[in-house]
């Protein structure tokens, strides 16, 4: 069925179109559709009585159908301005459909896209001070925690020996101690005895204070209120300083790093706020001021950082998510700025369709050619080839060409 319409199309329109006379070329487009339309009826009855078409097959042979209609009515609108153009008078013309818009000017601003990271402005992996296994962990991965809460210990029985032990020798030491110091008192004995037993009491002092911090290092406290989200080793196992037993981590307030090019530094204002969004929650933007911006640059990449600092309802965001960061580079007022889809391209430059009106009174398409600006976020401004009050076609703008007449719809 799709075969015979496009031979109707190719024999009737596409073929030397313009080798026949207009009226006749006129009747026999009104013939063709008339050939192509009723047997598509009965076809498509039939079809259907046989089998139930799916949803997509259906779109599809939409979609066939309106490409077919497309282009028959980009041949009778070829067809008819060239009567136009003979002195024909051409009526019942038929027009493209399209959707206008007036031009006007307003405020541009141009932002650019860099990409970035989230950290977590809290975030720390816990390690004990001193060497030790690990006898008990007390926490479990994704459990919240408070600030202060012991969250593992080491083992401190060899430790806590060692304290018993010297609490027996501070106990001699002084008792000593405070017998030498009574026979000083008294002028009895030497002075050097005297020295001897208080810095032996002192010196045991100071030891057993040592010990205790000591046996208060092997308990592993959280630093701040969050959360567990990784346990490293397990119990029964051997933790040294700077091997980390567990990472806890705060989800409340979160930075999003990016590195940024240096040849961004001079339009970048740090008073402007960035535009955020995060590809994961496409409903998510929020204009956020720049929090730092780093002051050295990076001789690898040629790049510095530049650090925002949002707050995280709800815990939404992770750190180490992608974020988009569109920043402001340029600005501009009274300026022309159009949706940057409907620009097209051709050997000649970057054009748009408008709409102009003949002397008789009908709208034809119109090839405007233009000098592009800055762009970003969809839309472009315009340096020349347009002016306010111009009518920019919006919509049906790909199924035109140069002359076409047009059936207006204001926007």
């Amino acid at each position: 069925m799709e075969l015979k319409i496009q031979k109707y199309t190719e024999i009737k329109v596409n073929k030397e179109p313009y080798s026949l006379n207009p009226v006749n070329k006129m009747r026999n487009i009104v013939i063709t559709l008339f050939l192509i339309i009723i047997p598509l009826m009965f076809t498509t009855q039939s079809c259907h009585d046989q089998r139930e078409d799916t949803p997509a097959e259906i779109r599809n042979r939409i979609s066939e159908y309106q490409k077919e209609i497309s282009n028959l009515n980009r041949n009778i609108n070829l067809l008819e301005k060239q009567l136009s153009d003979m002195g024909e008078q051409v009526e019942n013309r038929s027009g493209t459909r399209v959707r206008v818009t007036e031009i006007t000017t307003g405020p541009f601003d141009h932002y650019f896209r860099i990409n970035g990271s989230v950290e977590a402005v809290r975030e720390a992996m816990i390690s004990p001070e001193i060497n030790g296994q690990i006898k008990n962990i007390s926490v479990n991965k994704g459990q919240r925690v408070e600030l202060g809460q012991p969250v593992a210990r080491l083992n401190t029985s060899v430790l806590e020996n060692n304290i018993e032990e010297l609490k027996t020798n501070l106990n001699l030491a002084r008792t000593v101690h405070k017998r030498q110091k009574s026979l000083w008192d008294q002028q009895i004995g030497s002075e050097i005895q005297y020295l001897e037993a208080k810095n032996a009491y002192e010196s045991l002092q100071a030891r057993l204070r040592s010990l205790e911090s000591q046996l208060g290092m092997a308990i592993l406290n959280a630093p701040f209120s969050g959360i567990v989200d990784e346990i490293f080793l397990k119990e029964g196992e051997l933790a040294v300083p700077g091997s980390p037993v567990m990472q806890i981590v705060n989800l409340d307030r979160l930075y999003v790093n990016a590195d940024v090019a240096e040849t961004y530094l001079p339009v970048i204002d740090p008073d402007n706020k960035v535009i955020l969004r995060f590809p994961a929650y496409p409903d998510f933007e929020a204009s956020v001021p720049v929090h730092r911006i780093g002051n050295v640059i990076n001789p690898e990449n040629r790049t510095f950082r530049m650090q925002l600092q949002i707050d995280n309802p709800g815990e939404r965001f992770k750190p180490n998510m992608v974020a988009s960061l569109n920043i402001k580079s340029f600005s501009a007022d009274d300026v022309i700025v159009i949706p940057t889809i409907l620009i097209k391209q051709d050997i000649q430059g970057h054009f748009v369709y408008t709409a102009r009106q003949n002397g008789n009174g009908t709208w034809v398409a119109h090839r405007s050619y233009i000098e592009r600006g800055a762009e970003g976020e969809g839309r472009t401004m315009i340096n020349k080839g347009l002016k306010e009050g111009d009518l920019l076609i919006v919509q049906g703008h790909n199924q035109l060409t140069e002359g076409l007449f047009l059936v207006i719809e204001q926007s």
